[in-house]
């Protein structure tokens, strides 16, 4: 059901006007009509943001909240001081009836709705963990993280969880993704696209592996590292990486 334009309107001039009589009245330090009017603005851009009716969502989307592909984690920074934003994504779609109706099994609709979410928070800028994809499907972390190795195994692709886009936490599945991509002779721009990761930081993986490659002949992991000034356990992830790719 769509709300016609004219009651959007006099909803969202309605709360303009509520904001700038409180500020006028209580917040009087707020001084001059111009910065009362942008202070107004921003704070009803953010009203709409985070609380969208529900009359704005299709049929089996949800609300929810994620962290901002541009707010990257940092020393000091947690998760109690990392701002949260709204992102819309979709628990049941189209293409999960069809896929159900099509013979798929439960596994397989749940890895592509797994893929799904993260991909929908990733295009509105956003990105989502693993906690929060398994608190949606009502599964565990362990299940959800399975069914996106699979699904980044199956199809060459990296998922833009928040983990691997941000590198928390022990998230080396783009790494090895992005090598054996480059080991298959793709070029930089196409591994890029394929990952969601810039070309400067696909272009880095690949020259500290090759540089890793080289010194693996003749070092050990401590020589490397500090050849390279690598820590060690980073050197020993591409050295696990070469290992894989030579079995």
């Amino acid at each position: 059901m769509k709300v016609p334009p004219m009651i959007e309107a006099k909803v969202t001039n309605s709360l303009q006007g509520s904001i700038l009589t409180l500020i006028q009245k209580d917040y009087q330090f707020i001084t001059g009509e111009k910065i009362q009017n942008l202070f107004v603005s921003d704070l009803v851009d953010l009203v709409e943001k985070c609380y969208r009716e529900p009359w704005q969502l299709d049929v089996g989307q949800i609300m929810w909240f994620g962290v901002k592909i541009l707010e990257k984690p940092n020393y000091g920074k947690n998760s109690k001081n990392t701002p949260l934003t709204p992102v819309v994504l979709t628990l049941i779609s189209k293409d999960d009836i069809d896929m159900k109706n099509a013979g798929h099994t439960g596994k397989e609709i749940k890895e592509m709705k797994v893929a799904r979410l993260f991909k929908e928070a990733y295009e509105q800028d956003v990105l989502i963990t693993h906690d929060d994809v398994a608190f949606l499907l009502h599964s565990t972390i362990n299940t959800i993280s399975r069914y996106a190795r699979n699904y980044m195994k199956r199809t060459g692709e990296v998922l833009p969880t928040r983990g691997i886009i941000h590198d928390i936490g022990r998230a080396i599945t783009h790494k090895k993704i992005i090598l054996k991509l480059y080991k298959n002779g793709y070029q930089t721009p196409d591994i890029s696209r394929m990952t969601n990761h810039t070309e400067q930081a696909c272009d880095r993986y690949i020259k500290a592996y090759k540089k890793v490659e080289k010194l693996s002949k003749t070092m050990n992991s401590d020589e490397i590292a500090q050849v390279l000034e690598m820590s060690r356990s980073l050197v020993e992830e591409y050295i696990n990486i070469l290992n894989e790719e030579e079995d």
